[in-house]
C-alpha cells in the first residue's frame, strides 16, 4: 500500500521512462533529460533495524526509486546525495534519527511515514519526544497494535500524527480513556457501559479521517486457515521441586502476605507497615517482580537461572534460591555450578522440552517448517543446544544478528527446504519480517503483552503463505503462565 502511494506521488509509470530517471545525472544530461533529474519530492522511511532493508528490497522489487538507506558507514555519503535532490526515498532507523535529529532537520521532507508506530505510545519516552520534534507536516503511522496496554498509548500516537487531534492527555483522559476503561471492568454498572459506549462512538467519529483500519477479514479470501492450539506442559519433579523453592522462600511470603492486616494491630496492611522490606533492605515491589521472573524462567526451563547478564537484585534472589534447591538434589551436589546447568539443560529437565522434542519430530516426518518463537535469548542458546545435539539444520534469528544477516536467513529459510526449523527472538524477529516459508509457529513462552505474540504469528500467517498455519503455544500447567495467558486474553 506504501510502496504504491509513494509510486503514485512521484508519478512512477511502471515504464522504461522510470528506469531512464533513475541514470546517473551526467547520462541524463547526454539524453537531454537533465531539468527532469532532480526528484521534487523526498519522502522518509523510519522503520525497526529489523525490517530496514526489507524495505528496501520490497521497494526494488515494485518499482523503480532512488532509495538511500541511512545507516551504516556509507550514511554520510548517503545523506548527502539527499541534500542535493538526488534521492526519492530515505530509509532509516528510529535510533539513527534520535543520534542525527538535526540533520534530518536540516532537509525539508515531503512526507516521514514510521513503520511499527506503536514504538511512539509513550509521551516520556526519548523515541517519542524525537519523533515529536522532526520537522514535517504530513506524518503517516504503521501498525498492526496501535493499542498494546491502554488508550493512552492511543492518544500519544495520533497526538504525534494529528498533534491536538484528540486534544490535551488530561482531556482524552477524562472524555475517552476513563469512560471506555470502566465501562470494560466486569464489576461495570449499566450506566457505566452505556458511557463507555458513547465514548468509544464519540472517539470512532473523531479520528474517522485520520484513521485507516484494515484486518485480516479484508484478505479472507486470500488467506489459508489457520489453527491455533493451547499446549498445556505438565512440569517435570525436578521443575516442580524449584517452582515450589522459590514460592516456599522467605522474599515470596513477604510479598503474598503484603496485603494482610499488620501483625502490630495498627489497622493497616503489613507493606504499608512493618514489612516494607525484607532482611536485606529490598522493597515488596522490586522482589515481587524480581520474583515474577525467577517463576517465569523456572517454567520455561531450570538451566535459565544461571545469573549470566542478570541485574544484581535478581542474582541475588536466584542465587538463595539455587542454594537451597541443588541442596536437595544429591546429583548436583559434586558438581561445579557450571556443570550443574549444562547437565539441566538436557530436555529431561524441562516440560516443555519433552512436549517440544514430540512436536519437532512429528514435524520433521511431515516435512513442516517451524518457526520456534521464544522471549528469552538464554533460552534460545538452550534451544540451539538442541537443535545441534539433535542434528537439525537450523538458523537462529535474535538482537545481536546484523541487519544484513537477517535478509539472507529469512530468504535461506523459506527457499531452502532442508532448513526445518528457525529459532526467533520474539521482539527482534516479531516485527515486519515475511517467514511464509514457515506454516507452524510454536510460542516456546507467553509474554504478558498479547500484541508481541500476535505480531509473531503474523510473521507465517500472511499474505505469500499457502499452506495451512498450524500455532502451538506452550504453557506450563500450574504456573505463572496460566495468569499471563489470561491477561492476554482479557487484554484483547
Amino acid at each position: 500500500k506504501v510502496i504504491s502511494f509513494l509510486a503514485a506521488v512521484l508519478h512512477k509509470k511502471g515504464t522504461r521512462e522510470d528506469i531512464e530517471n533513475n541514470m546517473p545525472e551526467f547520462l541524463l544530461r547526454t539524453m537531454k533529460k537533465g531539468s527532469d533529474c532532480n526528484p521534487k519530492k523526498t519522502f522518509l522511511i523510519v522503520a525497526p533495524l529489523s525490517v530496514l532493508y526489507n524495505w528496501k528490497d520490497e521497494l526494488d522489487t515494485w518499482g523503480y526509486f532512488k532509495v538511500s538507506v541511512l545507516h551504516g558507514s556509507k550514511k554520510d555519503d548517503d545523506m548527502s546525495r539527499i541534500k542535493q535532490g538526488k534521492c526519492e526515498v530515505a530509509l532509516t532507523t528510529y535510533e539513527i534519527l534520535r543520534l542525527y535529529l538535526d540533520e534530518f532537520n536540516s532537509i525539508e521532507w515531503s512526507a516521514v511515514i514510521v513503520d511499527e508506530a506503536h514504538r511512539i505510545k509513550n509521551p516520556k519516552a526519548q523515541i517519542t519526544q524525537t519523533m515529536k520534534s522532526l520537522r514535517c507536516s504530513v506524518r503517516i503511522g504503521l501498525t498492526g497494535t496501535i493499542l498494546q496496554n491502554n488508550m493512552k498509548e492511543l492518544w500519544c500516537v495520533m497526538d504525534w500524527a494529528v498533534p491536538g487531534l484528540l486534544g490535551s492527555r488530561v482531556h482524552f483522559k477524562k472524555k475517552f480513556s476513563d469512560p471506555v476503561e470502566h465501562g470494560q471492568r466486569h464489576t461495570a454498572t449499566k450506566r457505566e457501559l452505556a458511557t463507555g459506549r458513547k465514548a468509544m462512538v464519540k472517539l470512532a467519529r473523531k479520528m474517522a479521517g485520520w484513521f485507516l483500519r484494515r484486518t485480516k477479514a479484508l484478505i479472507s479470501d486470500q488467506l489459508p486457515k489457520k489453527e491455533d492450539r493451547m499446549v498445556f506442559c505438565s512440569l517435570t519433579e525436578f521443575q516442580k521441586a524449584v517452582y515450589q523453592a522459590v514460592l516456599e522462600t522467605d522474599d515470596v511470603t513477604l510479598v503474598l502476605r503484603a496485603g494482610e492486616p499488620c501483625s502490630c494491630n495498627s489497622g493497616r496492611k503489613r507493606k504499608n507497615c512493618c514489612y516494607k522490606v525484607n532482611a536485606h533492605g529490598e522493597t515488596i515491589k522490586s522482589l515481587r517482580f524480581s520474583y515474577l521472573m525467577i517463576l517465569q524462567k523456572v517454567a520455561n526451563h531450570a538451566a535459565l537461572l544461571q545469573t549470566d547478564n542478570a541485574s544484581k537484585l535478581q542474582e541475588a534472589h536466584i542465587k538463595r534460591v539455587c542454594n537451597q534447591v541443588f541442596s536437595s538434589f544429591p546429583d548436583f551436589v559434586q558438581l561445579s555450578k557450571d556443570a550443574a546447568f549444562e547437565t539441566i539443560s538436557d530436555p529431561k529437565y524441562s516440560g516443555k522440552m519433552k512436549v517440544l522434542q514430540q512436536l519437532l519430530n512429528h514435524f520433521r516426518k511431515n516435512k513442516d517448517k517451524v518457526l520456534l518463537f521464544s522471549f528469552s535469548t538464554k533460552l534460545l542458546d538452550v534451544l540451539e543446544q538442541y537443535c545441534m545435539a539433535s542434528g537439525l539444520d537450523y538458523r537462529r534469528l535474535d538482537g545481536n544478528t546484523k541487519s544484513e544477516d537477517r535478509i539472507r536467513i529469512v530468504r535461506e529459510f523459506n527457499s531452502i527446504q532442508e532448513i526445518n526449523i528457525c529459532l526467533v527472538s520474539t521482539m527482534a524477529g516479531g516485527l515486519g519480517l515475511n517467514f511464509v516459508g514457515a506454516n507452524v509457529v510454536i510460542l516456546f513462552d507467553p509474554t504478558w503483552n498479547p500484541a508481541n505474540d500476535l505480531q509473531a504469528i503474523d510473521r507465517a500467517y500472511r499474505i505469500g503463505q499457502h499452506r495451512a498455519v498450524k500455532v502451538f503455544r506452550l504453557i506450563s500447567l500450574g504456573t505463572v503462565e496460566e495468569m499471563m495467558y489470561l491477561r492476554q486474553v482479557y487484554k484483547q
